[in-house]
């Protein structure tokens, strides 16, 4: 086999600075830094948040913010807001986002932060089994928990984001559920080919079918109603490439979706457009998350 070994190594070396994102923020820790913050203020104030577990695992577990149902509880159930917390299926936790979730309680809107357990200690196809039974536990509660299953929100951010595009992929009878609302995949990747020449699967140990197999931006049908597509016009290219291609294509697959360019933020500031309510991001999603699906 004949190859161009400098095209290989410039190849690689592409790959490393899109999808590689410490050493290119060395802001990142003071961002998050913030959030942390916030989210521990938000939970102190908050009485009626709660851990709950959907599985064995430690990090399997799920934080609820219940509604604030002071202007009244609707008749069939609050909506909800699903989020899934990302650093490349690898690290973080939910519990460092929980300051995402004030906008929307405040607004009469419950939310749930998804936990998992991380790579390397488990492969991908595990991760995605564990969201899926997060929200297969959530709909069988949903009478216990107030919200409505019909009007149920997904969102994540980067690896986060791959995780919603993957339960938007499954079927509402797998899930236990109904379509989604809406979709909100937030810096997400969708094609994982590419992770493959990256230092990132040093820990996530993908294999060339494995990145194939779960890549939703090649999936053929999609169970949302909408797909609002966010990236910030801060990031890589890698980043607003995979935003821009999975929009196209699951507007192709059939479901209605748009892209979302966030002027001035970065893979990891852009979380902040989510979360406030003064911000067009987070109205677009508001808005989506309070409609009430015909039928």
């Amino acid at each position: 086999m004949e190859f161009d070994s400098q095209l290989v190594v410039e190849l690689v070396e592409a790959m490393e600075q899109n999808y590689s994102l410490r050493p290119r923020h060395p802001e990142r820790e003071a961002v998050y830094a913030d959030y942390s913050a916030r989210s521990e203020r938000f939970r102190q104030a908050t009485p009626g948040w709660r851990s709950l577990s959907y599985a064995a695992p430690e990090r399997c577990a799920i934080d609820w913010f219940p509604a604030d149902t002071a202007k009244g509880v609707p008749r069939d159930g609050t909506p909800l807001f699903v989020f899934i917390h990302g650093g490349f299926w690898r690290a973080l936790d939910r519990r460092l986002f929980s300051f995402i979730a004030e906008g929307y309680v405040k607004a009469g809107i419950s939310v749930a932060m998804l936990g998992y357990e991380l790579a390397p200690a488990v492969k991908l196809g595990r991760i995605i089994e564990q969201v899926s039974d997060a929200m297969r536990w959530l709909n069988r509660r949903a009478g216990e928990l107030g919200f409505d299953p019909r009007r149920v929100t997904v969102s994540g951010h980067s690896a986060g984001g791959h995780l919603t595009a993957m339960l938007s992929a499954t079927t509402p009878a797998d899930l236990e559920g109904h379509p989604f609302v809406a979709s909100v995949p937030v810096s997400g990747v969708f094609s994982l080919a590419p992770l493959l020449l990256t230092s990132v699967n040093d820990d996530v140990r993908m294999t060339p079918r494995e990145a194939l197999r779960f890549s939703p931006g090649g999936m053929s049908c999609f169970h949302a109603r909408e797909f609002i597509v966010a990236v910030g016009a801060c990031e890589t290219d890698g980043f607003i490439g995979q935003s821009r291609d999975f929009t196209a294509w699951a507007e192709r697959m059939g479901t209605p979706s748009r892209l979302e360019i966030v002027p001035g933020r970065t893979h990891f500031d852009v979380l902040e457009d989510l979360a406030r309510p003064e911000l067009p991001l987070f109205q677009q999603v508001f808005e989506a998350v309070s409609r009430v699906p015909a039928g």
